[in-house]
């Protein structure tokens, strides 16, 4: 199984996980992200939003904007992006039951100018200086090139257009044994394979020809969102080895629990961060 087919796999599987757990009081598209909490944003339900309020912002998205969301998982960005920023959003994701559900959703909230297609944010169907913005919110983290999603990205974008993400970084390169020991059993069960450091990111955005990257340290305003992770993996970690062993859940929804339980930890001892870049293409 290749690691496209192991990612599909994963969401496929868990869906019903996160619809249970993550966003089981969140109307309209659900969102599969952290939260982000300050003064506005004190509610799980209001974090999940707030935090596309504070991309938006950061990448100065204005009304009429072409959004692409790289890895838009059931559209919750892209539709939120159409409604209250009035932006015409294309969501991608190499999931086509995500997709599929997005288009449904985008249906359900009466919201035009928003489309979903099934395609790959390394290798996109679309024309040179199609968008003034992408967007990614968790999904860089999946690919093992990174490097290859910001030369995408680069080559889609419009001059002076905008990249903006939230993803898990490194707290360095190499760590000790014993954290990337951490960082593995964190990220393994999501199909992760490895993440990079900010400088590894900034590195990349500028080799594929960005002329400005700013990167944010947000990992205290989305401590909480792990701490409710991990309070969900701890009540379900003893079940889902029992539901494993009976054979009613699969080894990738018990990985996915395992890999939730130890996310937390390694954010508190510093072994990843939580940040959110944007990079400017040149004018």
């Amino acid at each position: 199984m290749t690691h496209h087919q192991k990612i599909i796999q994963y969401y496929n599987d868990t869906e019903q996980d996160y619809q249970s757990i993550w966003h089981h009081k969140l109307t309209g598209p659900p969102a599969l992200h952290f939260g982000y909490y300050d003064e506005k944003a004190t509610r799980h339900k209001d974090a999940l939003y707030r935090v596309n309020e504070i991309l938006a912002d950061m990448a100065n998205i204005k009304p009429g904007d072409k959004v692409l969301d790289a890895g838009c998982g059931l559209g919750h960005a892209s539709i939120w992006l159409t409604r209250e920023r009035k932006v015409i959003a294309t969501g991608i994701s190499i999931v086509k039951e995500q997709t599929e559900k997005a288009l449904i959703y985008a249906r359900e909230s009466g919201v035009e100018g928003v489309s979903f297609i099934h395609a790959d944010y390394l290798n996109t169907p679309f024309d040179n200086e199609s968008f003034d913005v992408v967007w990614s919110i968790e999904s860089v983290c999946h690919t093992a090139n990174k490097f290859l999603f910001y030369q995408e990205a680069f080559r889609i974008l419009k001059p002076g257009g905008r990249l903006v993400m939230a993803d898990s970084f490194r707290g360095g390169r190499p760590m000790s044994p014993k954290h990337e020991k951490l960082l593995k059993k964190s990220f393994s069960g999501w199909h992760i394979p490895d993440i990079d450091t900010p400088e590894e990111h900034t590195s990349h955005a500028k080799q594929a020809g960005f002329e400005t990257v700013e990167i944010r340290d947000v990992s205290e305003n989305v401590r909480i969102s792990y701490k409710n992770l991990e309070r969900h993996a701890r009540n379900f970690l003893y079940l889902g080895y029992i539901l494993k062993w009976m054979g009613i859940i699969n080894q990738v929804r018990l990985e996915n629990v395992k890999s939730s339980f130890n996310q937390p930890l390694a954010l508190r001892k510093g072994v990843f961060r939580y940040m959110h870049l944007v990079a400017q293409k040149p004018k």
